[in-house]
């Protein structure tokens, strides 16, 4: 019976390490310029372009806020140019790749936005 009970611990302490070394992977992977983490898409409720700031609702009551991060690239989907926070507007789509700072706030790293009249990047 103590030989299961040892093999279970193993087990469960394998699995931990595992889990840990996934997110420390995709932590440094970051770091080291890869792609944020995390994408959310939805249409554009505000930007604050003064700021740096927009706010996107995927549905009603799920919206999120993202800073633009110090070299977030905007670019338009359709037309593969780049773009900037001021071209985007209220009703467009965009999908936005960001990553959370330890201080909780979401920081956007990427936004592929549709355009007016679009359904989809």
């Amino acid at each position: 019976m103590k030989g299961r009970k040892s093999i279970k611990g193993l087990l469960v302490l394998a699995v931990i390490a595992l889990f840990v070394t996934a997110f420390a992977y995709q932590a440094s992977a970051y770091s080291a310029g890869g792609t944020a983490p995390f994408s959310y898409t939805g249409k554009i409720v505000d930007v604050d372009s003064d700021h740096g700031f927009i706010t996107v609702q995927a549905a009603p009551n799920d919206e999120l806020s993202f800073k633009l991060g110090p070299d977030a690239a905007v670019t338009n989907c359709n037309i593969n140019m780049s773009a900037s926070l001021t071209d985007l507007q209220f009703g467009d789509l965009v999908t936005v790749s960001w990553f959370e700072e330890n201080n909780g706030s979401y920081v956007a790293t990427e936004i592929d936005y549709a355009g007016p009249g679009m359904q989809r990047c």
